[in-house]
């Protein structure tokens, strides 16, 4: 267990975050501060690694659905991800994405109070069943929401320091 998150830190840390940088300003700029959606079409690549199913977590319009995502080289998850408006909890097999909305509020609630990730997403789990959503795991959304929320924050460090 310990290799594989030295594995997933790797990755996140140098090429999935260094690879975002420039496709998250991107989106930042076209949605207007994530304030619009912005319309996303799947490549079109004739090698495909993967498809997976997808929970996305809907900050407008909350829930949970299932998503497909062809995974190739040339369009990783990651990538398509945040071209679609979300966040992947891993950087290559993710199952959940939060939607970029959700994190840049979670991060501003965290700037000025204490930061508790359990609290939250007891809370988001809370909200979403008592909408007839139900999170279909034992552990919930906390560790992979956690990992999200915390590269997302990297993400957006880079960003600054990119700008």
């Amino acid at each position: 267990n310990a290799h594989k998150k030295m594995r997933q830190w790797q990755q996140w840390s140098s090429e999935t975050i260094p690879s975002l940088i420039k496709p998250f300003l991107t989106y930042q700029w076209l949605s207007r501060n994530f304030w619009h959606h912005i319309d996303y079409e799947q490549p079109e690549c004739s090698y495909f690694i993967a498809c997976f199913p997808l929970y996305l977590d809907i900050w407008l319009v909350p829930g949970l659905q299932m998503v497909d995502l062809a995974v190739c080289p040339c369009a990783p998850a990651a990538l398509q991800l945040l071209q679609m408006g979300y966040f992947p909890s891993a950087p290559l097999g993710p199952t959940l994405a939060v939607s970029l909305q959700l994190l840049s509020l979670v991060r501003q609630v965290f700037m000025h109070m204490p930061p508790n990730i359990s609290a939250w997403c007891e809370s988001l789990e809370a909200y979403l069943a008592s909408m007839g959503y139900k999170v279909d795991t034992k552990e919930g959304i906390c560790q992979r929401f956690s990992n999200a929320y915390h590269w997302y924050c990297i993400l957006e460090i880079s960003v600054n320091e990119y700008v």
